[in-house]
């Protein structure tokens, strides 16, 4: 029988729900943690995403997702052929050790034979060494130790096509079968079943029909319809009045077609009867809005509210679904949105793109803010799939700094890394900011006029810098005492960064010019004291100690101490929120490039975020940092100065911040969306290659490579010869 495409519609049922709340969650876990806490050249940064599901727990992202960075790929295999070394060694070693043990006990037992004048064969006295490790090797094949192989191919024989039915009927003359009594018709190989109330097979034609009560199952996922039709020659099937139920998602169509690789539906509705919540926050600086204890009263939601369903209706004409080699595109057409049957919005064509895994996700949506140095900018965004599962995005674009400008943006994006490259005429400078996921905890950053990452440092804006970054933490929960955690982050770092020429307004350093390599370790010590919170009546308290230090040296010969400890404390009364933090220092710096690197925050400081909630549609704060003991070296007061504004309703808040001291507009946008109710009326749903759709062709990473030593059981030696000795019997009476 040819391919059967009854196969590929479960496919991409099972594969397409990408709305479901664990693939939506894949899609974004590759998230450049750090530096997205900062302002990034888009109107819509990556967010950072949570999914509350509906039992209200948290699920945790997987970072790898199936596959992972080259250099965290090296490493694991360098330790998988290490660790299989030792077992082979380990495997020899014991053999040896049984072959001596066997080859004594055999000796002993033949010295103990010739004791007592019994003679044995001649074949087993002229058993040589050879003979004896033959038959070792032949008991080792049959407690062969568990080998540590990349795949493992088996030859499947299962039966192409069972049928099970309490009555089948051949038509000699239209050459049906017929089969009827709650028929089952099973692929085995493909792990489908096709159940219906009656089945008709034309042999000659080499159609299968079924109608009535149609239920298509695979993996426990089930499609129902009305009657379905394949034909096995032209390789299409059609299927009318579907419902499939994904986990997150039902779709309902009236048709379901596929041929030529492509499965076609048409008046169709995506919806759910399930809650699943996500949340889509864009980091930010600042004060963080999102940690505001608001009461259920006083929300106001824009697409559901206080426990009820979903307010959200999209209807769009054309949903097309694109799977390609190394890449999966969703492009929606003439979409019109509704909340309460309201009109709000219409988009005439969005098309994202994402990797085989949904590990990030870039569209065509147009970009627009403002950076330090380069200006404001604003312009459209193409999206293009590069080799490897990568996009790129270019964005022509305006710039005015001093004057207007014209210039354009590349964006690069993959699962692990993330690169933004500026340039305009209205301010002549070239932007560049990147960031390359090498391992779990290790990461290359790189940049140019851009601010960069430097933890409690601040932000700094280097004139060049290439650094290589190990940032890790750990929690000890209770450490002091039951809910009194300690959490403990090192940050090790080696750098090649050239001074900058500019960091903050009115800052009165001067640049060196110099570029040399910097070694780096910072470390940080939170231990929480108090926690209190009373979400009834808005009202929260909690307390902690934070140690923190840093030391580094320069290719210069020069060296940098900074240590400095204090409390921090976060509050709200009512919709009052802040938190405030203290600090004690003591340094000696000797930076040989002070506009980039110097220790900014003096001996005594102090760090403030504020926030208070207006109203349902508006929330004000304000960030600052401020040196008590007028020691700073750029002599500012301040060295942290933003104000945030935050806008709309409680489930899509709009951020707007601007910092004074930076001269830098900050755009995030924070999301709350419960699938709930949630519909998606489509007038036809194309999907091009649905067998290969969130499937990659190369192999899993963690399969090939991933190995656990304690899998492999450790053999003892065995004896290969036994004595039987008379014993006396302890109870045998005596005379």
């Amino acid at each position: 029988m040819k391919k059967l495409f009854l196969i590929l519609l479960i496919s991409f049922i099972s594969t397409t729900c990408s709305y479901a709340a664990d693939q939506v969650e894949d899609m974004y876990n590759a998230i450049n943690d750090v530096d997205q806490k900062f302002f990034q050249s888009s109107a819509v940064p990556t967010p950072e995403l949570e999914v509350v599901k509906k039992e209200n727990t948290v699920s945790q992202k997987n970072d790898d997702n199936g596959h992972m960075p080259f250099f965290k790929k090296t490493r694991l295999r360098i330790q998988r052929a290490l660790k299989v070394r030792d077992l082979k060694n380990e495997q020899k070693q014991l053999q040896k050790e049984e072959k001596k043990l066997n080859k004594a006990n055999w000796e002993s037992g033949e010295s103990e034979l010739e004791d007592i004048e019994i003679d044995y064969m001649e074949e087993e006295d002229s058993l040589d060494d050879q003979a004896d490790e033959s038959i070792l090797e032949d008991k080792n094949k049959k407690e062969k130790p568990l080998e540590l192989k990349g795949e493992v191919k088996e030859q499947s024989t299962e039966n192409e096509m069972l049928l099970d039915c309490e009555d089948v009927s051949f038509n000699e003359k239209t050459g049906d079968i017929e089969a009827v009594g709650s028929p089952v018709l099973s692929f085995p190989p493909q792990k489908v079943k096709l159940k219906a109330d009656k089945m008709i097979y034309n042999k000659d034609a080499n159609i299968l029909k079924a109608m009535g009560n149609v239920v298509l199952t695979k993996d426990g996922m089930p499609i129902y319809g009305d009657y379905i039709q394949v034909n096995m020659n032209e390789e299409n099937i059609l299927m009318d009045n579907i419902i499939v139920s994904p986990p997150a998602f039902k779709i309902r169509a009236q048709k379901a077609a596929s041929e030529d690789n492509k499965i076609v539906l048409t008046n169709g509705k995506i919806y759910s009867e399930t809650s699943n919540k996500f949340r889509f926050i864009t980091r930010m600086i600042g004060p963080d809005f999102t940690k505001m204890i608001i009461d259920e009263k006083d929300q106001n939601l824009l697409f559901s509210g206080g426990g009820k369903d979903s307010k959200l209706r999209i209807v769009a004409s054309d949903i097309n679904v694109n799977s390609r080699k190394d890449h999966d595109t969703v492009q929606v057409k003439n979409a019109a949105i509704y909340r309460d049957d309201k009109y709000l919005f219409r988009l005439p064509s969005f098309t994202a793109h994402t990797n085989k895994e949904q590990e990030y996700f870039e569209a065509n949506y147009p970009e627009f803010g403002s950076q330090s140095r380069f200006g404001m900018f604003a312009g459209p965004g193409f999206v293009f799939d590069a080799p490897f599962g990568s996009v790129v995005k270019l964005i022509p674009l305006v710039n005015y700094k001093d004057d207007f400008g014209i210039g354009g943006a590349i964006k690069y994006k993959t699962a692990f890394n993330e690169t933004n490259l500026m340039y305009g005429t209205g301010s002549d400078i070239f932007f560049l900011r990147g960031k390359q996921k090498l391992d779990d905890d290790l990461s290359l950053q790189y940049g140019s006029n851009a601010y960069m990452d430097e933890w409690f440092f601040g932000r700094r804006m280097p004139k060049y810098l290439v650094e290589l970054v190990y940032d890790k933490s750990k929690t000890i929960n209770d450490f002091v005492a039951e809910g009194k955690d300690l959490t403990f982050r090192n940050r090790i770092s080696g750098a090649y960064a050239h001074d900058g020429e500019w960091n903050m307004a009115s800052e009165s350093i001067k640049s060196s010019g110099v570029g040399t390599m910097r070694l780096r370790y910072m470390a940080e010590a939170a231990q929480s004291l108090y926690k209190y919170k009373d979400e009834a009546n808005r009202k929260s308290l909690e307390l902690s100690l934070v140690m923190q230090g840093s030391a580094a040296v320069y290719g210069t010969g020069d060296t940098q101490f900074v240590g400095r400890i204090g409390p921090n404390i976060h509050t709200q009364y009512k919709y009052w929120m802040q938190d405030i933090g203290y600090f004690i220092s003591g340094y000696s710096d000797h930076t040989p490039m002070p506009v980039y690197d110097m220790y900014r925050y003096g001996h005594s400081n102090v760090r403030i975020r504020e926030a208070i909630r207006l109203n349902k549609y508006l929330t004000v704060g304000w960030a600052g940092s401020i040196t008590l003991t007028n020691d700073s070296p750029n002599g500012e007061l301040f060295q942290e100065n933003t104000f945030m504004v935050s806008i709309g309703p409680d489930d899509l808040k709009v951020n707007l911040g601007y910092d004074f001291m930076r001269r830098t507009t900050y755009f995030t946008v924070a999301v709350m969306f419960d699938t709930k109710g949630t519909t998606v009326d489509f007038d036809r749903m194309e999907i091009k290659n649905p067998e290969r759709l969130g499937r990659s062709d190369r192999k899993k990473d963690e399969e090939e490579i991933a190995f656990e030593s304690s899998s492999v059981s450790k053999t003892k030696p065995k004896l290969q010869y036994a004595e039987v000795i008379d014993i006396e019997d302890p109870n045998k009476e005596s005379i």
